[in-house]
């Protein structure tokens, strides 16, 4: 034993004075590193990657891997993962990767694994979290009702009646594997006359129309109005994704017989000033009505909207209004105040027209009409005073953090949050995501400067609402920087006899400068306790 350890030392001696001084310290891309793409396009995802030390890193691997629910590339998974040699300094791993057309925009992260050995049999990895901005300008699939075709005007009772019902696809992309499913059918109303409720379209142009037809029977006994009907869609995109949506289809009923000669008012057009209107906040709706009678004049015309759940309420009015008259093929205007509820959640909101009025002989009748208007819930990011030391020393880490808040009623989508400055930052990314409303978070980074003087800086904050509107705000933050004071040096010329007794605050200047670096210490200390408590406590109250 004695001698097998005499023959082994000389040995681990040489591998402890072959061993460099330092290890390998591997960067995956730096701060601010954040490429943009386009949908529908296949790009080189190329990741930076640096060794920081004079050490070689050896069998490099390099992989990448989703670091949230969704990944926004299609590729081989054999091209996950890139290989190298050695690594000394900076190289680039680069990736190619297709952007499928459906991907939604937004900010998307990607895990960052790297993988490495040294000469001295060292093994070691890294890991970090990068991000990439997908951009789309494709109109995403919709498929929409867009109509229902059928002879006459009306659609007469105790017949058998064939009706087209005329579907868009309102976006850019190939549609396929289309089901259109009818529903809501009565033995005594309206039913299907030998006809399946289900029927398929094999596929769909981008912004392609076409007609599917369903035959129905009305009975005899059903009154004059209109009737709706449930529409089921279920569809798939050209990357196998499917969707579906639920709508109505409204179809006007005559139970005289008569259709050629009985008036109809229909709503022609309708507009509001802008794109979307805000919960909350009042708008103009203009309506126009149109008779569609060639000989029949209307006449003691109410006509009243009315919302689901109450959404939409009127400003300075009833939510009637009475329209004296419109003669034949006519066609009028009205305008009403609205103002949506505050709460009112971000999606299209319908309103119901319901239409009384008489002809020329006092016969009365009645329609439905339905519009939809799209209501934009604000969001609204509240930022706490930035917490941050009162004066920071040249080439030193320095913590700055700052809390937020969702204080609005609707979520905020793809928050991301950077640190921009004259200064070095680490771990200056921060990707939220989604914030709920009510909800609450905290950003950390750490800055280094290597100027003396004021330094300027700011935390970004970037953030969409829910129908895509991108948000930028800005924090910005001073910080004194100081150089650092160093130990006196002693010349070996110097009399090293201790001088004559120091004044009382010399005496105290080196236990002051101590003290005052430890209270600062402490508060650093405090407020790094302070933020993983709280975060303790949201994880205990979120389970």
């Amino acid at each position: 034993m004695a001698l097998l350890f005499s023959v082994m030392t000389p040995n681990l001696v040489l591998a402890n004075e072959d061993r460099p001084k330092e290890d390998p310290k591997i960067v995956i891309a730096r701060d601010h590193w954040m490429p943009v793409y386009n949908a529908g396009e296949t790009v080189n995802l190329s990741i930076p990657v640096e060794n920081m030390t004079n050490t070689s890193a050896t069998n490099v691997r390099v992989t990448i891997s989703p670091a949230g629910d969704t990944f926004p590339f299609e590729m081989d998974k054999m091209s996950f993962t890139k290989y190298a040699y050695s690594l000394s300094g900076r190289s680039v791993f680069s990736y190619k990767v297709t952007i499928p057309a459906n991907t939604k925009p937004g900010v998307y992260p990607i895990s960052v694994n790297v993988y490495y050995e040294t000469d001295y049999g060292l093994t070691g990895s890294e890991s970090a979290t990068v991000y990439v901005k997908i951009e789309n300008d494709y109109k995403q699939p919709e498929l929409k009702l867009m109509g229902v075709d059928f002879e006459g005007e009306r659609i007469p009772t105790g017949k058998s009646v064939l009706i087209k019902l005329k579907i868009q696809n309102d976006g850019d992309l190939d549609l396929k594997d289309i089901e259109l499913k009818l529903n809501g059918f009565s033995t005594q109303g309206i039913s299907l006359d030998n006809w399946p409720d289900t029927q398929y379209v094999k596929s769909m142009k981008g912004r392609e129309i076409k007609l599917v037809e369903y035959r129905l029977f009305l009975d005899s006994k059903m009154e004059s109005g209109t009737y709706p009907l449930n529409l089921n869609l279920k569809y798939k995109d050209e990357y196998d994704k499917e969707y579906t949506k639920d709508t109505k289809v409204y179809l006007p009923i005559d139970s005289k017989g008569e259709d050629d000669l009985t008036p109809r008012i229909i709503i022609d057009n309708y507009y509001i000033p802008t794109e979307y209107v805000e919960a909350g906040e009042a708008f103009p709706l203009t309506i126009s009505f149109f008779n569609t009678s060639e000989t029949t004049t209307v006449k003691n015309i109410k006509i009243s909207l009315n919302s689901d759940g109450q959404v939409f309420t009127p400003v300075g009015s009833s939510n009637s209004f009475y329209v004296n008259e419109i003669n034949p093929r006519e066609v009028i205007e009205r305008t009403i105040v609205l103002r949506p509820k505050v709460d009112a959640e971000n999606q299209n909101h319908t309103i119901s027209a319901d239409i009384e009025f008489q002809d020329t002989k006092g016969n009365k009748y009645s329609e439905k009409e339905i519009i939809s208007i799209p209501v934009n819930q604000k969001i609204k990011l509240t930022i706490s005073n930035i917490e941050k030391p009162p004066q920071v020393f040249v080439g030193s880490p320095t913590g700055v953090s700052v809390d937020f808040y969702n204080t609005g009623r609707t979520l905020i989508r793809n928050l991301l949050i950077t640190t921009e400055g004259n200064f070095d930052v680490q771990d200056g990314t921060f990707y939220v995501g989604n914030l709920e409303p009510g909800t609450d978070n905290y950003y950390d980074v750490t800055i280094i400067s290597h100027e003396t003087g004021t330094l300027e800086g700011k935390i970004v904050f970037q953030y969409e609402d829910g129908i895509g509107n991108t948000y930028l705000l800005e924090e910005p933050f001073t910080l004194e920087v100081m150089e650092q004071e160093m130990p006196p040096m002693f010349d070996h010329g110097m009399d090293m006899n201790p001088p004559v007794e120091p004044s009382f605050m010399a005496k105290w200047k080196l236990p002051i400068i101590i003290a005052g670096i430890l209270l600062l210490i402490g508060l650093v200390t405090f407020i790094v306790i302070r933020r993983k408590k709280k975060k303790q406590e949201e994880v205990f109250l979120d389970e």
